[in-house]
């Protein structure tokens, strides 16, 4: 949803002043909220023009190349594609989906289309902010699987490489700094300080709303993993690609394309938010 709150953000600041609307300035607008776009082309429908002033319109399309949403963080194209919207631009917050949430007159859903590179996964995977986040969940799998938050080892050099069929494989080094003889041992544990990991999975979609990573393979230092190793990893990781759990912040999103065509990855989806009020009336139902 971010990328949608940076198109409302770009369109309404416009209004902000009362001035008149030029797809021009919209246009630059969300350049400015964007690190950088090579191309960019938006169109909003909102007949007749006065209902914008009151937060209403028909349609936003919105299409893209070359997004760099983040710094680090680039896709090769984006499409994006909304249904009516109707909101509270006195309520409008877009900081936070919560924030949006509550400017809602009606559920907000569209349509969106990504595709992204190779390039840009490794890219993405080498920034800072990705590396924290795939640390702490390297370590959450390996406390669950061990039975111990003791043992900690150090993500280095992530790589992806897509492959036919829809599978990927993934590269990088595992590096234990504290090693003593005291401390406990776990499955991975190697005469070696630093362990080589190559994994190779294939990539499905259940039910439009879980990314699952299937018949796993892999090695450790080039000598083969254990089954069981390779699944923990692989349930691991898949259930935190669950769309399902979007739900709790009132988003309703299903997967409708994943595939790899060469060294590209294309997805396609929509997503649905509800209103504060909605979610609301929901509670006080359950409550009766």
């Amino acid at each position: 949803m971010e990328i949608l709150t940076i198109v409302l953000s770009g369109l309404f600041s416009v209004l902000s002043g009362g001035g008149v609307i030029f797809d021009s300035l919209i246009d630059k607008n969300i350049r400015e909220s964007l690190v950088r776009v090579e191309q960019q082309a938006i169109r909003v429908d909102n007949t007749p023009s006065y209902q914008i002033i009151q937060g209403k319109l028909q349609k936003i399309r919105f299409a893209a190349q070359g997004v760099e949403i983040k710094p680090n963080l680039r896709v090769a194209v984006l499409e994006l594609e909304t249904d009516a919207i109707d909101l509270d631009r006195s309520r409008l917050n877009l900081d936070s989906v919560s924030g949006l949430r509550q400017s809602l007159e009606q559920p907000l859903q569209g349509a969106l289309r990504l595709v992204v590179t190779e390039a840009d996964l490794n890219r993405a995977l080498q920034s800072p902010e990705i590396q924290v986040k795939l640390q702490q969940t390297l370590n959450r799998l390996i406390a669950r699987k061990v039975g111990s938050a003791n043992i900690s080892y150090e993500l280095i050099n992530p790589r992806v490489e897509l492959q036919p069929s829809n599978r990927l494989g993934l590269q990088f080094k595992l590096s234990r700094p504290n090693l003593n003889s005291d401390r406990q041992v776990s499955p991975l544990d190697n005469p070696k300080s630093e362990l080589a990991i190559v994994l190779k999975l294939k990539i499905e979609v259940l039910n439009g709303k879980t990314i699952q990573l299937t018949e796993p393979q892999g090695t450790v230092n080039g000598r083969p993993m254990s089954s069981r190793l390779l699944k923990g990893f692989a349930s691991g990781i898949s259930d935190r690609l669950d769309l399902s759990l979007l739900e709790a912040n009132g988003i309703l999103a299903r997967l409708l394309q994943l595939d790899i065509d060469g060294d590209k990855i294309q997805l396609a989806g929509f997503a649905r938010m509800e209103t504060k009020e909605a979610e609301l009336s929901s509670s006080k139902d359950k409550s009766n």
